[in-house]
């Protein structure tokens, strides 16, 4: 077996850290590398970093960095031999790992029981599911693609099937219900809509009934599936996503499937009308703006209101499709073709607007009454928007909309004005940089190297948060298998360093660690340690030592003494040439 380096190296040398990333961010050219919106704290523009080259990331707004093995254990919630393994089978080095997770074990089962429900949907039972599918416009052709299925209708096939893993695990998994007589399958006679993570992994199930109710069951909260940090379809859509900064929000699985067959590939549906901060936090991780295209009902508006201020509140750009009543997504394109939902996408509203025309058509505003309930209604949502150019065109609209001045209705909405919410932002301080971080940002960047310096300055010239760092440097590792011996912390402050925007040429660099690691701090550590070791050796009545000792200390303090006296006629000589 090859030594845990061997494998770490091996592993990185063939994962494209772009194509990891990409995965879970959208990653757009910045430089000789790639920025995106960090996925670990709340990104309103794009603070993280990639280098294809370094084979690192960093964020320089939270601080984190890494390699692409870091990445895949931070997004992934994984030890370090657990994602090891994980992203070793996918470039074909096989890591042994001596006790497998539950949790990879669970994703085996919902990976299998995909292929089931797939078996099902083309054998002689599932006729008339595909039938069912084709004519909604979603041929043989997508079935794969999308990991479409049929659950049998009979209650106990996924039971049999995978008895092996016993009903306690299965009913975990959300894929069987516990009665009072026993378990049973909890999905039968449906087509099944696989709901993929991020990564494409089947998390759990939707699925729409051929007959009987409920029209629609997903799968329960299990350890793998929490529908409101999922977005269906997003492991299709993120790649348009991220091309076109911009996403269409739907509701249904039936809604998603038929927009991307109708060419409109970055759709993503919300799993029903309740859009969660979490999911809007996934989407702005990908794009810039959303267009909501919720059916068009009256549970519909209100769930399109609620989406627009948890869209707004993640930084989004918000825009709303109106389709005809009583219309979705689905309905609109097989009745009336791809181009007109494409014309509604385009002639979407900018969230002001759809909230504003929403409350005009609730309130009488040729009266009183109506006009002040119209103001009522619109304060909160006025407050809660930080954009001084939409402030005042909400003012403008409402001016027009109840036939009062501009500045009127400004006063009526600032009323109460405590109500606002604040944004919070992360402080992002520019980090210090010293003689040692510039040293060592050069040498991560290849732009010097270790025997460069090896003459003037050791490993031990470093600070001690440095130390393991310039420890591997000296090694002669590269930037990319270093931060493999790096702890946490270590690893975030070589992958800033190795990525940070650098301001100091490499002769400075070099000379100002020449003048400040290599001569005075290195004589004043000795000079600690003789200190102690001359205390020892007298309680120790080792005079020989004694005296060696002292004798080395005076030559250090003479070397001091003439250090000193060079670093100040060459600052003298330096201010004279500035003058």
């Amino acid at each position: 077996m090859p030594a845990p380096r061997d494998h770490v190296n091996e592993i990185k040398s063939r994962l494209d850290i772009v194509a990891l990333i990409s995965r879970y961010v959208a990653l757009i050219p910045s430089g000789s590398g790639m920025k995106g919106r960090c996925p670990f704290h709340k990104d309103d523009t794009p603070s993280m970093t990639v280098s294809q080259e370094k084979g690192l990331w960093h964020c320089f707004g939270c601080g984190e960095g890494g390699d692409a093995i870091a990445f895949f254990m931070k997004i992934e919630r994984l030890p370090f031999v657990d994602a090891l393994r994980l992203l070793g089978e996918e470039v074909g080095v096989a890591v042994a790992s001596a006790a497998p997770r539950i949790e990879d074990h669970l994703r085996r089962v919902l990976d299998d029981v995909a292929g089931v429900y797939a078996e099902n949907l083309r054998s002689d039972a599932g006729r008339k599911a595909r039938q069912a599918l084709v004519d909604r416009g979603y041929p043989e052709s997508c079935w794969s693609t999308y990991r479409l299925g049929y659950s049998l209708p009979g209650w106990d096939q996924i039971k049999r099937a995978f008895s092996r893993h016993g009903d306690e695990a299965l009913v975990k998994l959300g894929l069987l219900v516990q009665g009072k007589k026993g378990t049973y399958d909890r999905f039968r006679d449906r087509i099944m809509f696989p709901i993929l993570d991020t990564a494409g992994r089947p998390v759990g199930f939707g699925g729409r009934a051929m007959s009987g109710e409920p029209k629609y069951l997903n799968s329960p909260q299990t350890p793998l599936f929490d529908k409101g940090r999922l977005l269906y379809g997003l492991s299709w859509a993120k790649e348009r996503m991220a091309q076109t900064r911009s996403a269409v929000l739907v509701e249904g699985y039936t809604d998603v499937l038929t927009l991307h067959q109708a060419q409109i590939h970055h759709a993503v549906g919300s799993m029903g009308t309740a859009l969660t901060q979490a999911q809007a936090d996934l989407l702005q991780r990908f794009v810039d703006d959303v267009v909501i295209a919720y059916d068009q009902d009256a549970a519909g508006d209100a769930a399109t209101v609620r989406g627009m201020q948890i869209l707004r509140s993640s930084g989004l750009g918000v825009r709303v499709a109106s389709l005809p009543e009583g219309e979705d997504p689905d309905t609109l394109v097989r009745r009336h073709g791809a181009e007109a939902m494409q014309a509604m996408l385009d002639a979407a509203l900018p969230f002001h607007d759809f909230y504003l025309a929403q409350l005009a058509s609730r309130h009488d505003v040729s009266t009183v009454r109506g006009k002040e309930r119209l103001l009522e209604e619109t304060r909160p949502f006025y407050t809660g928007v930080d954009s001084a150019v939409l402030r005042q065109d909400i003012e403008r609209k409402i001016s027009e909309l109840i036939g009062l001045s501009v500045e009127s209705v400004r006063r009526e909405l600032a009323r109460r004005s405590s109500l606002r919410i604040d944004e919070v932002r992360s402080e992002r301080e520019d980090p210090h940089w010293g003689v040692e971080e510039h040293l060592l940002a050069l040498l991560l960047r290849e732009e010097i190297r270790w025997q460069d310096i090896s003459d003037h300055i050791g490993v031990d010239d470093f600070s001690e948060a440095h130390r393991a760092i310039a420890t591997g440097l000296a090694a002669g590792l590269p930037a990319s298998d270093l931060l493999t011996d790096l702890d946490e912390e270590g690893a975030r402050r070589a992958s800033f360093y190795a990525l940070a925007p650098l301001r100091i040429d490499a002769a400075t660099a070099v000379e100002d660690a020449k003048r400040w690691m290599g001569g005075l701090p290195r004589i004043a550590r000795r000079l600690e340690a003789l200190e102690q070791e001359i205390r020892a050796a007298s309680q120790a009545q080792d005079w020989n030592r004694w005296e060696s000792l002292l004798r080395e200390k005076e030559e250090l303090r003479m070397a001091w003494k003439q250090q000193r006296r060079g670093i100040h006629e060459q600052e003298q000589d330096d201010q004279t040439r500035g003058a």
